[in-house]
């Protein structure tokens, strides 16, 4: 299995697949690596895809060091840069799209593209009592039970009823790899303390930012507010999509996502790939 010794203080674990352009995946809150897995299906015959556990998640380790968006971008940077491969494109999943912004932030020559999913720049409103009340949540509840409940924000109904199976395959596999009761909390925590909105502007490379119409955890009025502050950046609705737009509906997600990344890797895509 394939570990790195951080010098952010962590052993991360991470996974590598296929050939061309550097693309690292960020997942989101309690989340492993896994849940890219049906985009780098696709994505590794046109990037090498590089996707990892964050720090407490999985199988990769925590420090003493209390978890924030900036200390996880800091393990980002300090993978990309351990491994040789900035600038590489960059995309993230709810919290792992709040690590991608404090990324291409503060190290904007590791980052040759950006995408944001299920995203927010301030966490006000709606957002803020959501994530509030799931901090209380897991303070009072154990990890299975949190997320019996904690999955009505990331599921449609829709897709819960027609596919009952995989919803709880998914289920199980969350709570196996979830961090610990403490540090899932500091995950929640750096959710509500992210704020870079009014940073956003500073953002100069092509950026794509996706959102399900039907996104109870981070509505689009997050995603919206995002693009109205990134210059020149793209904003697309997925009908009908939960937060986890990318497992619900793969095949669209992925063909949006990989036209946008093709369109901005004309040159580096490997030999007899089509553009």
């Amino acid at each position: 299995m394939p570990f790195l010794n951080l010098p952010t203080d962590i052993r991360i674990y991470y996974e590598r697949r296929g050939k061309g352009p550097p693309l690292i995946l960020i997942m989101g809150t309690g989340l492993n690596c896994s849940f890219w897995n049906s985009q780098i299906e696709a994505y590794q015959h046109f990037f090498e895809c590089i996707s990892f556990d964050n720090r407490g998640t999985g199988k990769t380790t925590a420090s003493r060091d209390r978890l924030t968006v900036r200390l996880l971008a800091q393990d980002t940077a300090a993978l990309i840069e351990a491994l040789g491969l900035g600038p590489a494109h960059i995309s993230g999943l709810s919290l792992g799209s709040c690590i991608a912004q404090e990324l291409t932030l503060r190290q904007p020559e590791l980052v040759r593209t950006l995408q944001l999913h299920g995203t927010w720049g301030r966490t006000n409103g709606y957002a803020n009592k959501k994530f509030r009340t799931q901090i209380h949540l897991l303070k009072q509840l154990d990890i299975p039970s949190f997320y019996e409940i904690n999955l009505l924000w990331l599921i449609t109904p829709e897709y819960m009823d027609h596919h009952p199976d995989q919803v709880a395959k998914q289920m199980s596999k969350i709570i196996q790899n979830a961090p610990e009761k403490e540090l899932l909390k500091q995950q929640y925590e750096a959710n509500l303390y992210h704020d870079t909105l009014d940073q956003l502007y500073q953002i100069q490379v092509p950026t794509l930012i996706t959102v399900g119409s039907f996104d109870l955890a981070v509505p689009p009025m997050y995603s919206r507010e995002v693009a109205s502050a990134i210059p020149k950046s793209e904003l697309v609705v997925f009908q009908n999509g939960g937060h986890l737009h990318n497992f619900e509906q793969p095949e669209e997600f992925n063909k949006v996502t990989l036209d946008f990344l093709k369109r901005n890797t004309v040159h580096e895509l490997p030999k007899g790939v089509p553009c």
